[in-house]
């Protein structure tokens, strides 16, 4: 899997990915699920409900595409962009997946905002799991303001529409902000965020979708 990773920012020293996470080691003799089974959709996922970009999205998507989109990559049409997060006029994240391997996903916030575009990897991280970032800084630290910043994952998952939340919520972790796309097959992806205070992580915390079918470690992410 290829996976580019392009942020602007103002001044300031950016976090680094929270230190608490420990390290991975893959054991050779697990069988990871495959992600999806070929043949892989040829167009665009186009979101569902209240994703799906609006008029009050204006100023959402001209700071979005404010920065150059990671190599390889482009801006898509606004039907095609899911929104899975409106904090404000301005701030919030989206995605999009131009066929049903490769997607990009925005992080946007004034003055600090990045986009991670890549493939999907042909392991699955973990069942009904087709991608995660674990745990990315939402902002600049100025060395005086690191108890405000948070970090920020994102998954995407197989199927929807069923919701997704938390099972076992540490304290101050944010909800779980969700999107659907559906592909013209009819096959769906649910984008995921939810963040938390950067920090010692809780390896008991655990989201799971309504019918319990997909769950995962919300402070673990499997990588």
């Amino acid at each position: 899997m290829l996976l580019v990773t392009l942020a602007g920012c103002t001044s300031g020293t950016e976090l680094p990915r929270d230190s608490a996470k420990p390290a991975r080691t893959k054991s050779s003799a697990t069988t990871r699920p495959a992600v999806t089974q070929r043949p892989y959709d040829k167009m665009p996922a186009r979101p569902l409900g209240e994703a799906a970009v609006n008029d009050r999205d204006h100023a959402f998507l001209q700071e979005a595409f404010a920065i150059q989109i990671p190599a390889g990559h482009k801006v898509p049409p606004a039907d095609e962009v899911a929104v899975i997060r409106r904090m404000d006029a301005k701030n919030g994240e989206l995605a999009w997946m131009s066929d049903g391997r490769t997607f990009c996903y925005g992080k946007i916030r004034e003055g600090y905002s990045s986009y991670s575009c890549g493939r999907l990897p042909e392991e699955a991280p973990a069942p009904g799991l087709l991608f995660t970032i674990w745990g990315e800084p939402d902002r600049v630290s100025n060395g005086e303001n690191n108890a405000a910043v948070r970090v920020v994952s994102f998954v995407i998952a197989e199927g929807g529409p069923a919701r997704f939340d938390h099972v076992k919520r540490s304290k101050e972790t944010g909800p779980v902000h969700q999107a659907v796309a559906r592909f013209p097959s009819g096959r769906m992806v649910t984008f995921l965020t939810f963040d938390r205070p950067y920090g010692p992580i809780d390896p008991e915390a655990e989201i799971c979708r309504s019918d319990r079918k997909i769950c995962f470690p919300s402070e673990d992410l499997p990588l």
